[in-house]
């Protein structure tokens, strides 16, 4: 395990951040790349890369995503910021490569604070939960999803042209197929995937509650599907409702069926967590959705993830730190992040390499709390 020690505002998300955009391609808490850079550096072209050498069986893996930004006319500060175009890059082993070909190459977990969006947050949070964890397994799934997240907007396009007068309604039986196509396999994997975590996830939140308190995961798709969630009976499933919903949809001009439109429920007692659980208890469901996904990639996959932990460990008690922590350091690679020492054990800091984390500078510290000459 490696600690990063340092006060808030010097970096030490920012480090877990570029880690994990190794592994997923994008950053876990922006939609748009252009997000990513200062507001400061808008207004000129500015360039930045985040590499890493993954050490890995007989062979080293080399990973590079460049990011290069280009400013718009809309002047400074958040105009210029919105005005940016960001043009990305990724490299594996030197060779150019598409987003696709990297995301399940390196696997990672991260635990951060924003995770109680999980439990609180949008539908939107919880399918991209679900989405990054699938596609770091499936390169197929994101390749669907991608395919999938195309079809709907150009079938949105084509509604609202329909509903204007333009277009006929024909027309949309070539979009409604690919919609079915690609959209069923992303459900049925959805769904397969929800009834795995929710097997391993329980037992483990019966463990960080001493066994007071059930969690439960449930696949709740825009429209009823079967149990086993079969690809071909979710085809059926799935262009029965479009029809069901084609006037609405036309009004709209929108689609109202698919995966986009699903959700993910998370049940604690039997009772909906997002509406019932105190934040303690939405923080130990958390805790037990990401332990549950660090165990599935490593079953499904025959490298580790690297876990990264950041700045989760003083908002949990005694109990919970320790069989985090315990549960971390079973794997090859632990990042985590903290403002201080004094709410971690003992035995867990002799097993721990240090480092200190000041202005975006990392130099390590010695068992006394006293940084050390960076070399």
């Amino acid at each position: 395990m490696v600690l990063f020690q340092g006060q808030n505002g010097q970096g030490k998300s920012n480090l877990l951040e570029a880690i994990y955009i190794l592994a997923i391609a994008k950053s876990p808490r922006v939609s748009s790349d252009r997000e990513l850079i200062r507001q400061q550096a808008a207004p000129e072209e500015a360039y930045a890369q985040v590499s890493a050498t993954v050490r890995r069986g007989p062979e080293d893996l080399r990973v590079q995503l460049d990011f290069q930004a280009f400013p718009g006319d809309a002047g400074h500060s958040a105009e210029a910021a919105a005005a940016t175009t960001v043009r990305r890059g990724i490299r594996v082993n030197g060779v150019p490569r598409r987003a696709t070909d990297l995301v399940g190459q390196v696997t990672a977990v991260m635990f951060s604070a924003d995770d109680l969006g999980l439990v609180y947050g949008s539908p939107t949070v919880r399918r991209r939960y679900l989405d990054i964890l699938i596609s770091q397994l499936d390169r197929e799934y994101l390749r669907a999803l991608q395919r999938y997240q195309r079809v709907v907007y150009q079938r949105n396009h084509l509604l609202r042209m329909v509903r204007e007068g333009r277009s006929s309604a024909e027309e949309l039986g070539f979009w409604d197929d690919e919609l079915v196509r690609e959209g069923s396999y992303i459900i049925s994997e959805r769904s397969r995937t929800v009834r795995t975590l929710s097997d391993l996830a329980s037992p483990t939140h019966q463990e960080l509650t001493g066994g007071g308190e059930q969690l439960e995961l449930v696949y709740l798709p825009s429209f009823a599907i079967d149990v086993d969630g079969r690809a071909e009976a979710v085809a059926e499933a799935f262009r029965d409702s479009i029809q069901a919903r084609s006037e609405r949809e036309v009004a709209q001009g929108a689609t109202l069926s698919g995966p986009h439109r699903d959700d993910l429920l998370i049940r604690v007692n039997d009772m909906e967590a997002g509406a019932f659980a105190s934040r303690g208890q939405a923080r130990t469901a958390v805790l037990a959705m990401r332990l549950a996904e660090a165990g599935y990639l490593a079953r499904e996959r025959a490298n580790e993830p690297i876990v990264l932990l950041d700045d989760v460990l003083s908002e949990l008690d005694t109990s919970r730190r320790a069989h985090v922590l315990e549960r971390a350091s079973a794997y090859e690679q632990c990042f985590i992040t903290a403002t201080d020492l004094e709410h971690i054990d003992d035995r867990f800091l002799s097993r721990m390499s240090i480092l200190t984390i000041e202005d975006a500078r990392i130099r390590p510290m010695t068992m006394a709390g006293t940084p050390e000459a960076a070399s």
